[in-house]
Parts: structure tokens; C-alpha cells; sequence
């Protein structure tokens, strides 16, 4: 008998992905993660303006917002996945796997026939959309150190400024001058494009393993609980927002069986998988809880502002979809100029609590005097109080990531980042649904005193903009000045 043993085989271990990068190539690697993120904002900001033109031609009436639910479910639910996976195969590979599952989603979403068609295929785009800035982010983290990364923050910056100033204008002059189904594919060419950049431009560190071992390092039923808590956990908030109250079976009981399942999922991650999708250990750092805390108020506050200011200056003023849009570029361009000045003061200092904490107190402001604006508000203080909260939303954005991944290990780095994401997609939904519910609540009991039949009445509700189309001088004025005391928002045809 041989007395030769064979060695026990290595544990399986993730990859360092760390690649610092000279200067020049950094700056290539920024621009094509900027490109990347431009092209999954954008998709979500162009349809904003475009909901009432798709309800009307495929016969959604008031279930349009679900052209924007479906994706923001998906998006979300898959949200925790993105870190981990890219971890295991990569970040390059799963990159060009999610823009080629967004790539298919945004084709099939562009030649959709039907309402139901078009659910199914924004569902798809939202599994490979929902991770293309996450992944982006990642990848940054990968190639500059955290102290010099705010030199560059600003590329990512503008990426962000130009998808949500120049995505509902994108979408108001498809409405107007062409069809709604542009908004679609006018990202095929862009993804198209960002593939390349990526292909080039960004290196590739191999990762340890053949597919077998990577496939072991998976933690499959880590991944199916929280997909099923998180796909759970949104649809009833969407529900809650305009379709169902939030006494209805349809809200109640997927958020009842949404925190049971996030409940087993902890339990799951804590105790049993080698490589979690989020190691619960993360949470022992208190400002990873802090950024859990914030980045949920920051996607509260954001995806509200984002998607009910065009609509707001519709029905207070009477702008056209392409004017709305424009006047959101003051936000977006000094909160990019905000988050710029903000990464190279904590890459000169290395502090950014302070920025962080003036930051906020700006928005809150900012959010304040918006709250003021009526259909007598001059253009000026449109403008102006959009520059202060602009201000604010750059400060607290990108400093906060710096912050949080400052406090972890590099193998922790992808899986907090996309738990920071994940954590700001909750925040817009919870947004969304309190703020349609209260919107609702108040629209509704003002139309209810007008002089209408109760059509109309509903018509009104579940689009206001109908308002300045669909009703007799009279009766419009009375209304206008009704749904402008409600906050001028849209109810439930909102996107969610």
C-alpha cells in the first residue's frame, strides 16, 4: 500500500480584483463607467414624461405605472446579487452580461404591442439596467484608492447630471416629434457603445477557479431568499402607492411574507453560506448602518424629485413635456458640480462628515422652499430653490460612498456598494408609495367638490394633465387650482 497521501484541497477563496491604474488609463476607465451609467439613467428618465402617450396608445389606462414598476421591481430585487456575482465571475463578465440582458429587454420593449408585452420585456431591461451603474461603481473601487478617487468623481458626475437633465427632454421630444418607442431604442446604439468602451478600456483581472468552483462559491439560496423578500417587499409598496389601500389584502400580505422571508434570509447569510451574498459581519461597522439609513432617505428624496417635478411644472404652470424637463437641469447640473467640488475637497482634507452633514442640511432647505411654489411661483424661484436642493444632493451622494467603503476590507467592497444600492432603490420605493398615497388622499378629496361626473372625476385623478385638455374653461380653472392645492403631483398614473 502507497504511504503517499494526497494534499486536502485549497478552500475556495474570491479573487482580489484590485488593479490600481496609472492616471492616464484611469481616466478611461471613469469615462467608460460613466457611459455605462449614462445609458441605464437614461432609460429610466426618458420614459418619465412619456407614461400618458404610452397608456393612451396601448390601452393602459390607470395601470401605466407599471411600465415603470416592472422594471424598478426587478431592478431592485436583483440589486444585493450584483456585488457578489461579480466577485465570483468577474466584474467585466457579469458587466457585459447585464447590458446584454438589458439590451434584449429594451429591443423586445420597443416593438411591444401590448400593455402586457411591454410589462414583460421592461421586467427583463430591469434585471440587466438595475446593476450597470452598480457594477460601474464596483469597478471604480477596483482601480483608484479611496483617497484619490475624488479627483475623479466628477466623470461619474456628469453622467448623472446629463441622464436625469437630459432624459425627460430626450423623452418629451420623442412624444412630441416621433414615437414613444425611440426611448427604447435610442439605448440600443448607446449600449452598443458603452460594450466597446467597456471592452477596451477596462481591464480585466482574472478570476481564480473553472466554472465548476465558481458556481460552488454561489450562494443559491441566499440568492432566491432575497430575491423573493425583495420582489415581495416592492410590489406591495408599488400596490400601496395608487392601485390598493394599504388595508388591501394586495399590500398586506406580500409585505407580511416580504419581512418573513427577510427575516430567514438574515438568519441564512448569518449562519450558513461561505460566501454570502451580504455578510451580515458588514453590519458590525456602525457606518455601514449609517449608510444603510441614508442612502434609503436619499433614494426617498431623489426618485420623488426626479419623477414628480416635470409633471408638477405641467399642471401649476402648463409647460409642455420638453419645458418641464428643462427645468430640471438646474438640479442635476449643480448637484454634479456639488458632487465634483465635494470628492476633491475629501481627497485634499480625507474628511467628509462635515460635508455630508452640510449637504443634507442644504437639501432640507432647498426641499423647503420648494414646498412653497404655487401657480403664482416666478421662473426664478423654479430655478433658484432647484440650485439649492441641487446643491445638497450633490454633497451627500458620492462623499457617503467614499465614506462607507473606507470602513471595510477590499474583499468587502463590492458587496457593500451594491448594498448601499440596493438600500437607495427601497428608499424610492417607500417614496413613491407615501407620497402617492398622500397625494391621492388629498387630490381625491378636492375633486370630489367639483362640479364633474364621477368619469371625469376619476379621468382627473388617474391623470391630471387631462385636466388642461379634456374639461371646459370653467370647470378647468376651478380644477387647476384644486390639483395645484394638492401638491400638483399625479396620483396614481405616477411612475413607480
Amino acid at each position: 500500500m502507497s504511504s503517499h497521501t494526497h494534499p486536502a484541497p485549497a478552500p475556495l477563496q474570491l479573487t482580489d480584483q484590485t488593479n490600481y491604474l496609472p492616471r492616464r488609463k484611469i481616466i478611461t476607465v471613469f469615462l467608460a463607467c460613466a457611459s455605462v451609467g449614462t445609458v441605464g439613467l437614461l432609460d429610466e428618465t426618458m420614459i418619465s414624461v412619456a407614461l400618458p402617450t404610452i397608456s393612451s396608445e396601448l390601452g393602459a389606462g390607470s395601470q401605466i405605472s407599471w411600465v415603470a414598476a416592472a422594471f424598478f421591481v426587478t431592478s431592485t430585487a436583483c440589486q444585493v446579487l450584483y456585488g457578489r456575482l461579480s466577485d465570483i465571475w468577474s466584474r467585466k463578465i457579469v458587466l457585459f452580461a447585464l447590458m446584454f440582458i438589458f439590451f434584449v429587454g429594451n429591443i423586445a420593449s420597443g416593438f411591444s404591442q401590448t400593455f402586457v408585452q411591454l410589462l414583460v420585456f421592461r421586467a427583463i431591461s430591469g434585471i440587466g439596467g438595475g446593476g450597470l451603474s452598480t457594477v460601474a461603481q464596483i469597478i471604480v473601487s477596483d482601480v483608484v484608492s479611496l483617497r484619490e478617487r475624488g479627483k475623479y468623481q466628477g466623470i461619474l458626475g456628469i453622467s448623472v447630471a446629463i441622464s436625469y437633465g437630459c432624459g425627460p427632454v430626450l423623452g418629451g421630444l420623442f412624444v412630441e416629434h416621433s414615437t414613444w418607442r425611440w426611448i427604447f431604442w435610442l439605448t440600443l446604439p448607446l449600449t452598443v457603445l458603452s460594450a466597446i468602451a467597456v471592452y477596451f478600456f477596462m481591464p480585466l483581472k482574472t478570476v481564480d477557479g473553472d466554472w465548476r468552483q465558481k458556481l460552488q462559491r454561489i450562494d443559491f439560496m441566499g440568492s432566491l431568499l432575497i430575491l423573493l423578500a425583495s420582489t415581495l417587499l416592492v410590489l406591495s409598496l408599488t400596490w400601496a402607492s395608487g392601485s390598493y389601500q394599504w388595508q388591501s389584502p394586495h399590500v398586506v400580505a406580500p409585505l407580511v411574507v416580504g419581512c418573513a422571508i427577510s427575516v430567514a434570509f438574515i438568519v441564512w447569510e448569518w449562519k450558513v453560506p461561505a460566501f454570502p451574498v451580504i455578510p451580515m459581519y458588514i453590519f458590525k461597522k456602525r457606518i455601514v448602518i449609517g449608510a444603510g439609513i441614508t442612502q434609503t432617505i436619499n433614494g426617498f428624496l431623489t426618485v420623488v424629485q426626479v419623477f414628480y417635478l416635470p409633471t408638477f411644472y405641467q399642471l401649476a404652470y402648463g409647460y409642455s413635456p420638453v419645458k418641464s424637463g428643462l427645468l430640471v437641469l438646474p438640479l442635476t447640473l449643480v448637484q454634479t458640480a456639488a458632487s465634483t467640488g465635494s470628492g476633491l475637497i475629501v481627497t485634499a482634507t480625507g474628511r467628509y462628515r462635515e460635508l455630508i452633514l452640510a449637504g443634507w442640511a442644504i437639501w432640507a432647505v432647498g426641499l423647503g422652499l420648494m414646498a412653497t411654489l404655487n401657480e403664482r411661483s416666478s421662473l426664478g424661484q423654479q430655478i433658484g430653490y432647484s440650485l439649492l436642493t441641487g446643491i445638497g444632493v450633490g454633497q451627500t451622494f458620492q462623499p457617503s460612498l467614499v465614506a462607507v467603503q473606507g470602513a471595510l476590507e477590499r474583499k468587502d467592497m463590492a458587496v457593500v456598494t451594491a448594498m448601499r444600492s440596493f438600500a437607495r432603490n427601497i428608499g424610492g420605493t417607500i417614496g413613491l408609495a407615501i407620497t402617492g398615497t398622500i397625494v391621492n388622499g388629498i387630490l381625491e378629496s378636492y375633486v370630489s367638490t367639483l362640479d364633474i361626473s364621477p368619469e371625469l372625476r376619476r379621468s382627473i385623478i388617474d391623470n391630471p394633465v387631462s385636466a388642461r385638455s379634456g374639461l371646459s374653461p370653467e370647470v378647468f380653472l376651478a380644477s387647476s387650482r384644486v390639483i395645484t392645492r394638492a401638491s400638483g403631483r399625479r396620483s396614481s398614473s405616477w411612475p413607480r
